[in-house]
């Protein structure tokens, strides 16, 4: 199934925190972004091209700034040969569903939602329902060749067709499509008995662990150095939370490790702080500061070399309450940002590895 996003008008166009919140939106529908045009205003072209779309496209999903949205309604009515009505000061064609600043309309055999998007005002109701033929799941602990391996038989089987991306060294995400859904249920069941507490749906495994911890109301810290809060910034994008969040330690310098987490300017000195042992007494401090089921640390060289640690380097550790523990140190080819990014994504996995239990049926 083939679906598109188009955003109309630059005021959108450039404002990147607008932008991620309508793609966020969008993918509650939809579950991932598939095509994306952006137009800066229409043109006389605009209307050949949005006809081809539809011959090319199942849905299409408009967000148009207000200049626009009148000029955009007329030309999808004139593509369906329907009238404009006015309804509460908006021109609209007639035979479309329609809420407040957004309608639906089907144009042969696809489904166009247009919306009028202020960039100063909540995003109207997304009214495209897609009948979706795909799903994404993750596979924990092994390599990418090795997953499309053991995946082969069961994609022949069902008449699936997969797409995989290696998220992390041994974490890969799986996109799964078939032409019906009762054969897309079939390969999944398949998949769960194959990998068994390896494997979990979905392409997002930070809201997937942290779903897991607010169904079992395990509580969580952090000890961050390069991340610099990243990782508590993951968590607070799940609606509540702060059942199982209190805060969180931000220690960048040495200084701070010290004096708020107690690691030892010993341990600092003599084999520094992108260490394991210094991960493993950074996650010890979280429970001298908090009272988590859970603690995660991570330390390391985003961007720059260090005089003994090569850029890209990151130290990461996972510790239960009981003590049990589990550490990495991983090597990120990429800019300080991607660098962070990954390192987060790593460090909430190691939960998965230290308590299977906890976020699998075992």
């Amino acid at each position: 199934m083939k679906h598109l996003i188009i955003v109309i008008g630059n005021e959108l166009i450039i404002n990147e925190n607008y932008m991620r919140y309508i793609y966020e939106e969008y993918k509650k529908q939809f579950l991932e972004l598939y095509e994306i045009k952006f137009i800066n205003k229409p043109d006389k072209e605009l209307p050949f091209l949005l006809q081809n779309l539809t011959e090319e496209f199942k849905y299409i999903s408009i967000f148009c700034v207000n200049e626009y949205y009148a000029t955009i309604a007329k030309i999808l009515a004139t593509l369906d040969d329907d009238a404009l009505i006015l309804e509460n000061d908006t021109l609209i064609p007639s035979k479309s569903n329609r809420v407040k600043n957004s309608f639906l309309t089907q144009i042969n055999e696809c489904y166009i939602n247009l919306l009028n998007t202020n960039i100063t005002s909540k995003l109207p109701q997304i009214l495209n329902k897609p009948e979706l033929n795909y799903v994404h799941f993750c596979l924990l602990d092994i390599d990418e060749m090795s997953a499309n391996v053991l995946l082969n038989t069961l994609t022949k089987s069902f008449e699936v067709q997969t797409n995989s991306s290696a998220l992390l060294e041994n974490l890969i995400c799986i996109r799964a499509s078939a032409n019906q859904y009762g054969k897309l249920e079939g390969f999944l069941k398949g998949v769960f008995k194959l990998f068994n507490a390896k494997v979990f749906l979905g392409n997002n495994p930070i809201n997937f662990v942290t779903k897991k911890l607010l169904e079992k109301n395990l509580k969580i810290s952090f000890a961050e150095s390069c991340t610099a809060g990243l990782c508590a910034s993951k968590l607070a994008e799940i609606s509540g939370i702060s059942k199982i969040y209190e805060g969180s330690l931000i220690t960048y310098s040495n200084r701070l490790k010290n004096a708020w987490l107690g690691v030892s300017n010993d341990t600092l000195e003599s084999v520094g702080e992108y260490s394991d042992r210094c991960i493993y007494f950074m996650l010890k401090g979280v429970f001298k500061t908090a009272n988590p089921d859970f603690a995660l640390a991570i330390s390391g060289v985003a961007d720059s070399d260090d005089k003994n640690t090569k850029s890209g380097t990151i130290y990461i550790g996972a510790m239960y309450k009981d003590g049990t523990f589990l550490q990495e140190c991983i090597h990120i080819q990429g800019n300080r940002n991607y660098t962070r990014e990954q390192a987060c994504l790593a460090a909430f996995c190691l939960m998965l590895k230290l308590k299977p239990e906890v976020f699998f049926e075992i």
